[in-house]
């Protein structure tokens, strides 16, 4: 029998510091591991960069979360309906990725002890040319809704965390029960006590129900080089043609 993973993803680590321990303490105290986003301009914290730095990355891993972060974007689609000035940090052009991807490495490097290989977009939102400038700036996959064109591996986006029960949870996790890697979406600061509540009983269903293993995205790298089946699931679009390309020759 296939193995089965989880990974908990959790955004925009930065804001509300104390929900972000609470959130961590509970992931750890039960045994299970996650990736966290951290913001880059919040590493002017002195406090939150001690915290980041005493972690164990083996069971909490830091990935990208952008640098700037900026709400404008939303608001001005919920005010308006629309948003054609203000474009997500991550859904404007190559030379403002690679900026914001290049402040993030410089703060990094300056107030953390490793350096980060995953990233994750604000909203989820990205174009096409955010895969340049990742790979230019040494990032080697990103979660996402949708697969790459090319060369960039994926770490695919299941289910958001908003459930307030057990049985709602099973509910929308039943629809993607059978995909390999399950991804789990979390934003901390914005969680309510019921739901911190409820997320010791959803680790256990995942572990001891479903039999899901849980890790982190570089060990889902690791995992990626030895079985195919989880590499072609998060394989850029050019790796797979190629693939058929070779196939039909020979």
């Amino acid at each position: 029998m296939n193995k089965k993973y989880i990974i908990f993803k959790d955004d925009d680590v930065g804001k509300d510091f104390d929900k972000l321990k609470k959130w961590v303490d509970i992931i750890l105290k039960n045994d299970a591991k996650a990736a966290i986003g951290l913001i880059g301009r919040y590493m002017k914290n002195q406090d939150l960069n001690n915290y980041l730095n005493d972690l164990d990355k083996s069971k909490i891993e830091i990935f990208c979360h952008g640098y700037s972060h900026s709400h404008l974007p939303f608001l001005l689609i919920k005010k308006f309906g629309r948003n054609r000035f203000y474009p997500t940090e991550f859904d404007r052009n190559f030379n403002s990725h690679d900026l914001s991807l290049k402040k993030y490495r410089k703060a990094e490097s300056k107030y953390l002890d490793g350096k980060a290989m995953t990233f994750g977009s604000q909203g989820n939102i990205w174009n096409d040319s955010v895969i340049e400038a990742l790979v230019k700036n040494d990032f080697k996959m990103m979660f996402s809704w949708r697969k790459t064109e090319q060369d960039l591996l994926t770490i695919p986006l299941s289910d958001n965390f908003k459930q307030n029960s057990l049985d709602e949870f099973i509910n929308i996790y039943e629809k993607n029960k059978d995909n390999p890697i399950y991804t789990l979406q979390f934003h901390h600061a914005n969680l309510s006590e019921k739901q911190f509540n409820l997320l010791p009983a959803v680790i256990d269903y995942l572990k001891n129900k479903e039999n899901r293993v849980f890790i982190t995205p570089s060990e889902l790298l690791k995992i990626s080089k030895q079985d195919k089946y989880i590499f072609n699931l998060m394989a850029p679009e050019n790796a797979l043609k190629k693939k058929k390309k070779k196939k039909k020759k020979n």
